[in-house]
Formats: C-alpha cells, sequence, structure tokens
C-alpha cells in the first residue's frame, strides 16, 4: 500500500510540474503575440532551442531581463556575425536570428522586471 501510495505522488507531483511549465510557456507566448503578432508556440519553442544551442554552445546564457528591446536589437546581430565568423560560415541564418530575437524580446519583458 505504501509504494502505490508513493507511485501515485509521484505522478501527481510530475503532473503539476508539467502543467505548471506549459502555461508558463503559453503565457510567455501571449506576451510575446503582444509584441509580435501571430507568434506562435512552435517560434518560442525555436528561439529558445536556438538560443540555448547557439548563444549558450559560446558563452553562459545571459538573463534576457537585463537587457531591453534596443539593447537586444543591437547585441544579436553583432552576436550572430561574431557566431558565424567564428563557426567560417553562416551557422545562423536570418530565420534563427528573428527566432533568437523575438524570443529573447518576449523574455525580456517577464512580468516583474524593471528593464535598463
Amino acid at each position: 500500500m505504501n509504494k502505490s501510495l508513493i507511485v501515485i505522488s509521484a505522478i501527481a507531483l510530475v503532473a503539476c510540474g508539467t502543467s505548471k511549465v506549459a502555461s508558463t510557456k503559453n503565457a510567455d507566448v501571449e506576451r510575446g503575440a503582444l509584441k509580435f503578432p501571430g507568434y506562435t508556440l512552435e517560434e518560442y519553442k525555436a528561439g529558445s532551442t536556438a538560443n540555448q544551442k547557439f548563444c549558450g554552445g559560446c558563452h553562459a546564457l545571459k538573463n534576457p531581463q537585463d537587457f531591453n528591446e534596443m539593447q537586444l536589437s543591437m547585441i544579436v546581430p553583432k552576436m550572430v556575425k561574431k557566431a558565424n565568423r567564428k563557426a567560417g560560415s553562416d551557422v545562423i541564418d536570418p530565420r534563427t536570428q528573428e527566432a533568437i530575437m523575438k524570443y529573447l524580446i518576449t523574455m525580456s519583458t517577464a512580468p516583474g522586471t524593471a528593464n535598463k
């Protein structure tokens, strides 16, 4: 009986955690859509994945809330050029750059932030 209670509790905890992550992502997508009409969960995921892969591949990921939109619009293109130059080819194409930019701008405006 004790084992089944533990298993049920574990399943409930995992389900609650998954639900919170999904609702957080949905809230982020909704916030992003205010700035980028038609912004989708797929775009959000693509930007998040590209940010982790390309940006996190060279340095520790920065907190987007430490930057405002103007700062990000200057930083991201410079970093993309630097990454492409370092790779010796265009590993980050314009579409991926846009996905990263939209994701970071969306995340920079998370609730409770005070951007510079």
